[in-house]
């Protein structure tokens, strides 16, 4: 839970729920909302020195780099009323759903804060916009019923009545987010202090100006609503409208009296007047990258994630077949799903396509992530391979590990795939796009089991390298 080891794209969510007792957002929270004083904390608990030295006189190596910021003392929150928060955010998660639980909701978070650390904190202009977008990671599934729009709008779900079958979850995810800052906030004595009720004292805005938690609630609500998949298209054209009209490849917009910050010209041009008010919109492309990340990490963790993603749909599916929800929703079929070809699409028309974006914004996404993913892609390729009695160039391949044409993939990425999005698939939910180019299994399929796994396959229980805590 350092700085540091958070910061990276490698970090294993999963093995800190595990470690952690399955409370992996009330960790991860506190340590990336809470910092530097959460990681000071810990320090005293190993009876570490500011000076890095123990108690018995032996030294410590304390690792040092500049955090984003101190939102504890710059917004005056108490520790414990953060944790009460991160608590109350935790419970509402149902830990029985296989990929829409509190892991994914830290996940989501602690990626999130990658990608600021790689460079995406340069796109905000205040303290107040990293907390804010921080904390829509924290609750941006809050009560996630392990179902999705698409069963919420053909089951005529209670949520999809009260949302008009218009990004149910997302609104409901909104709302029970917003409910909850609204009545910690109720229970305020008027003085800056929780009256400390049932919920207990977690108003992590109540000593806010009103100014303030008004620009955070705008953007908090609306970054939680910009994770519906539905709009998906939409944000990568009109971001890429916004990155292109700006630079080109290759030179990153960058101040040229202070390296870390966007130049304040060309940050306008990532700002858009929403419910009256300016949201920052590469904040929001970047929880939603965050959001969709899963295929882009590395070993052992993107095999896991899929795993868990299929269980949950397949969990739907199976109840769809029960309800007599036919033809059953994109991706929730067990018996027609392939799930190479799954996830070959998804990377190649969903991940990637945003990754390589991301990279014209975050030049340290070509040489962190963009590799990581070519090397997924390739493992899935080879997984299909196999299946089908293709051979697998094991000498190829190697070569292809050691060095990967990340330009290349840019460049092409740039030209094609040629997608065409119109209303239809804006309207409804993904399945359009999804159905043509992502699930279909192949008509033609080997019955053969496979006689060996394509070189790298993953198995969570023999790999010791992922030890983040």
């Amino acid at each position: 839970l350092t700085y540091e080891r958070l910061s990276r794209w490698d970090y294993d969510v999963l093995d800190l729920a595990v470690a952690c007792g399955d409370v992996p957002l009330l960790f991860v929270g506190w340590a990336i909302l809470g910092a530097p004083h959460a990681q000071n904390a810990m320090a005293r608990s190993l009876g570490v020195g500011p000076d890095g030295e123990l108690h018995d006189g032996r030294q410590h190596k304390l690792q040092h780099r500049q955090y984003l910021c101190d939102f504890i003392t710059e917004f005056h929150i108490p520790l414990p009323t953060l944790c009460n928060f991160l608590r109350a955010i935790e419970s509402d998660h149902l830990p029985a759903n296989p990929y829409h639980n509190s892991t994914h909701a830290a996940d989501a978070l602690q990626t999130l804060f990658s990608l600021l650390c790689l460079g995406g904190s340069s796109y905000a202009s205040s303290p107040l916009e990293l907390f804010g977008i921080l904390c829509a990671a924290v609750c941006h599934d809050m009560g996630h019923p392990g179902r999705n729009n698409s069963f919420q709008v053909r089951s005529k779900s209670d949520l999809s009545v009260i949302y008009n079958d218009v990004s149910v979850l997302e609104n409901m995810h909104a709302a029970r987010a917003t409910r909850l800052l609204s009545l910690a906030g109720d229970e305020d004595d008027g003085g800056g202090n929780s009256a400390g009720s049932e919920t207990g004292d977690l108003d992590i805005l109540a000593r806010m100006q009103p100014t303030q938690k008004d620009a955070f609630r705008s953007l908090f609500r609306r970054a939680i609503l910009n994770t519906d998949m539905t709009l998906h298209f939409a944000q990568v054209a009109q971001m890429k409208a916004r990155v292109s009209s700006g630079i080109g490849r290759g030179s990153h917009p960058l101040d040229d009296d202070d390296d870390d910050l966007v130049d304040g010209r060309y940050l306008e041009k990532f700002y858009q007047t929403m419910d009256g008010r300016s949201i920052n919109m590469a904040l929001l492309f970047f929880l939603h990258a965050a959001d969709v990340s899963n295929p882009a990490k590395a070993g052992p963790l993107f095999t896991e994630w899929c795993e868990r993603s299929l269980r949950e749909l397949f969990e739907q599916g199976d109840e769809e077949r029960r309800r007599y929800l036919l033809p059953l929703s994109p991706m929730c079929d067990r018996d027609n799903i392939n799930k190479n070809d799954s996830q070959i699409g998804y990377i190649k028309f969903i991940v990637r396509p945003t990754f390589v974006l991301l990279s014209d914004m975050i030049p340290n996404v070509v040489t962190e992530i963009l590799p990581v993913l070519e090397r997924n892609l390739r493992y899935w390729e080879n997984r299909k391979k196999v299946e089908l009695g293709l051979p697998v160039d094991e000498e190829e391949e190697e070569a292809e590990e050691q060095e990967t044409d990340v330009e290349e993939v840019v460049e092409a990425e740039k030209v094609g795939p040629n997608i065409v999005v119109d209303d239809a698939t804006l309207s409804g939910d993904e399945s359009l796009l999804m159905e043509e180019h992502v699930l279909k299994k192949p008509k033609e399929k080997s019955r053969t089991e496979e006689t060996r796994k394509p070189k790298g396959d993953y198995d969570r229980n023999n790999n010791n390298n992922n030890n983040n805590n």
